[in-house]
């Protein structure tokens, strides 16, 4: 099977551009998703499912740590078990694209892989932040990239999409530099067939600097300068919809601790599951389709309250619900 990982730090679009690869994927090639969540409860894998592929979700930490063991036995799973033609994997926006390398090119892997592409979705509103906080991290993910997605240009500030091209180029010539609106692909010159195709060329990518053969955690300055906490909350409850956009406004304001990435999927009190994020700094909200068996919410970031948190949750139920 053809593996293809798509990387980015947290609140990028990974998961908006994902759902419009699936979109496009060509109907008779079989698709598995292998979904990475730093939180304990996965939410992805709930958007992502019901898209024509089969979803393995593995939440509750970073698949490039100590979850390496549990990522092998995933993929050796989905292969054995779905025999799929196309593997994609989202990992955790905190995962350090040298130890998935080093997984995916492992000997008990092998016979399985034929293929291994890397695309890093980039947010061009925050790109000058993130890459100022983060800057080995990111140049570690352009540098491994067959494919460079530009994410959130209509956000951009006036001159940004053109510096992101040019420090993509810099660091990583023979990378295809695409440009994305919610997570979709605007540029004239792509076709459906090549985002439904190989992220990559087979064999035109080698990534030479990812030898795999070092100890657990020898990618410590590789990884973001924050050390990230989460806080994951879930109900079988209905909840009151104002109440969570004021519940999200609090969030972004910091009223629990400096967030930088926040999202849910929550059933509202007129039947509708309704899905919120919260990412470089702005807040989304979309009606989805889906009938999900709990509502979920992860929030990311540092010294969070999470006792605060988990109370001013709960609030958010609607009187309706008994609990």
């Amino acid at each position: 099977m053809r593996v293809e990982v798509i990387n980015g730090l947290l609140g990028v679009g990974k998961t908006t551009f994902l759902l419009s690869l699936l979109e496009q994927k060509d109907p008779g090639e079989k698709t598995a998703v292998l979904v990475n969540e730093f939180g304990e409860i996965g939410i992805d894998g709930d958007i992502l499912s019901g898209q024509g592929a089969d979803v393995v979700e593995l939440p509750n930490g970073c698949i490039c740590c100590s979850l390496n063991s549990d990522l092998r036995n995933q993929i050796r799973f989905i292969a054995e078990t779905f025999n799929p033609d196309r593997l994609i994997i989202e990992p955790t926006g905190i995962a350090t694209i040298k130890n998935i390398m080093g997984v995916l090119k492992s000997l008990s892997l092998e016979r399985y892989i034929e293929d291994v592409g890397v695309t890093v979705v980039l947010d061009a509103a925050g790109f000058s932040e993130i890459t100022s906080q983060n800057p080995g991290f990111v140049a570690n993910q352009v540098k491994s990239a067959n494919r460079v997605i530009i994410n959130k240009c209509d956000l951009a500030a006036a001159g940004e999409i053109e510096n992101i091209t040019n420090y993509v180029r810099n660091i990583n010539p023979s990378a295809r530099i695409l440009r994305a609106i919610y997570g979709k692909i605007t540029d004239d010159d792509y076709t459906p067939e090549e985002l439904a195709g190989n992220i990559g060329v087979p064999g035109d990518h080698d990534h030479p600097d990812l030898d795999h053969d070092h100890p657990d955690h020898g990618h410590e300055h590789e990884i973001p300068l924050k050390k990230f906490e989460q806080f994951s909350g879930s109900s079988k409850g209905n909840f009151d919809l104002e109440k969570l956009r004021r519940f999200f406004k609090k969030v972004q304001k910091g009223k629990f601790g400096p967030v930088d990435r926040a999202k849910g999927i929550f059933l509202s009190d007129s039947a509708q599951w309704v899905r919120i994020d919260l990412a470089s700094r702005e807040i989304a909200e979309t009606v989805v389709n889906g009938n999900y068996q709990l509502s979920k919410l992860i929030v990311i970031g540092t010294d969070l309250h999470k006792n605060k948190l988990k109370e001013e949750f709960k609030k958010c139920l609607s009187v309706k619900t008994e609990e």
